[in-house]
C-alpha cells in the first residue's frame, strides 16, 4: 500500500510555550517524511431535527509499520500544511508482512508548528 503514498507527514509531540506563556499541546516536530497515503472519504446522514441530509468528512491514513505515531501526536501533511488529530489507530490485517497502521484523522484548524 505505501507504493500509493501521496504525501509525507511530521509528527508533532509534546506541549510547548507559545509567545503569550500559554501551553499548547501540538508540540514540536519529532519526525518528519514519513511516507503516508492520506485519503478524505464522505458520506450522507440524514438528520432529523433539521429535516435535511448533512455530509460526513472523514480523513483516513495509511502509514509504515515503523511509524512511532501516538493518538496523543499531532499530524502535519507536508505536502498542503493542513494539520490532524489523530482519532483511531489499527494494524491493518496481514499474513505475513509487516502490517501497515490506518489512522483515523480529524482535521485540526487554526494551528501552525508551535502554536495552538
Amino acid at each position: 500500500m505505501m507504493e500509493l503514498a501521496n504525501t509525507t507527514l511530521s509528527v508533532l509531540r509534546g506541549t510547548t510555550v507559545n509567545a503569550y506563556g500559554d501551553k499548547t499541546n501540538v508540540g514540536n516536530p519529532l519526525y518528519t517524511g514519513i511516507p503516508a497515503a492520506v485519503v478524505e472519504k464522505s458520506k450522507q446522514s440524514f438528520d432529523r431535527d433539521t429535516q435535511r441530509f448533512q455530509t460526513i468528512r472523514t480523513s483516513m491514513c495509511v502509514v509504515p509499520d515503523w511509524a512511532d505515531i501516538l493518538d496523543t501526536d499531532t499530524l502535519m501533511d507536508e505536502s498542503t500544511g493542513n494539520f490532524f488529530m489523530i482519532e483511531d489507530i489499527q494494524t491493518q490485517p496481514s499474513l505475513g508482512v509487516p502490517p501497515e497502521k490506518i489512522l483515523t484523522l480529524r482535521w485540526r484548524s487554526g494551528v501552525s508548528v508551535k502554536s495552538d
